[in-house]
């Protein structure tokens, strides 16, 4: 089950529970009312991919390096690779942008502990048929570490701007605050140690945003991963604490490029 009250999308800011998008053809138009969120500018998030099957978007991920995308597994469960296309230097969902490009998926690698129910292990890893060209400040990859709890966190993708509403045609982004104080969950759902809890007031993740990734500045830190729903209440989402699953990642996608300099 993608993107449902147990995966989660971007944080858009909607104007009232009574508002209604206005729809064109499959997508959101520019006319959602999303107040207090902003669109990405082209290149602001080089790393950001959208993950498609049958040309639809589903979720997100992030470029780990040249044949492989993060992600988590609540996306890619029961998906079969030859249907699956990443989508990098994308920015809207219905214009072909300057630096898109598509790649075909040989491989789709979820977590082998992963728990749909507790929501543990919600990580997986894509590789593509062949290595993604990089371009910089278009398309790159992105370095994984700890968060900083002093300092804010950002999330970006093209998830909906209502319950069961569609795809934004937009990348779009909002801020977010991480905290230790995620209640919300029971102890067996919010695990902190391999988990991030994120959220602000006036804000929440929705659909087709599952696997999009959480970063403070030029470092993602996790991907979302679980959200309790998407409607007025503006409750904390789950993340996968990426810094937990070093090992697992080398093992699975092998290192990221070295750090020049």
């Amino acid at each position: 089950m993608r993107f449902t009250t147990s995966s989660l999308s971007l944080f858009f800011f909607i104007l009232g529970a009574s508002a209604s998008p206005l729809i064109t053809g499959d997508v959101v138009t520019d006319e959602e009312r999303i107040l207090g969120g902003t669109k990405a500018t082209e290149g602001e998030f080089p790393y950001i991919v959208s993950i498609t099957t049958n040309g639809e978007h589903i979720c997100g991920g992030f470029i780990y390096n040249q044949r492989f995308i993060v992600t988590t597994a609540s996306c890619v469960l029961n998906l079969v690779p030859f249907d699956v296309t990443i989508v990098v230097g994308q920015v809207s969902l219905i214009f072909n942008d300057q630096y898109e490009r598509r790649y075909q998926v040989v491989s789709i690698i979820p977590h082998e502990n992963y728990d749909p129910v507790l929501g543990v292990n919600n990580l997986a890893v894509i590789e593509t048929s062949s290595s993604i060209a990089f371009t910089p400040g278009h398309v790159e990859y992105i370095y994984y570490n700890e968060d900083n709890m002093t300092v804010g966190a950002t999330i970006m993708g093209w998830g909906t701007t209502q319950e069961e509403g569609l795809p934004s045609v937009d990348l779009l982004k909002a801020n977010v605050t991480i905290s230790t104080d995620c209640v919300v969950y029971g102890s067996e759902e919010y695990q902190p140690n391999y988990m991030i809890c994120a959220g602000s007031p006036t804000a929440s993740p929705c659909h087709y945003d599952d696997g999009s990734p959480l970063v403070q500045g030029n470092i993602v830190v996790g991907v979302a991963a679980r959200n309790t729903g998407c409607g007025a209440n503006f409750l904390p989402t789950l993340y996968t604490r990426l810094s937990s699953y070093y090992a697992w990642l080398n093992r699975n996608a092998g290192l990221q490029p070295p750090m020049s300099g």
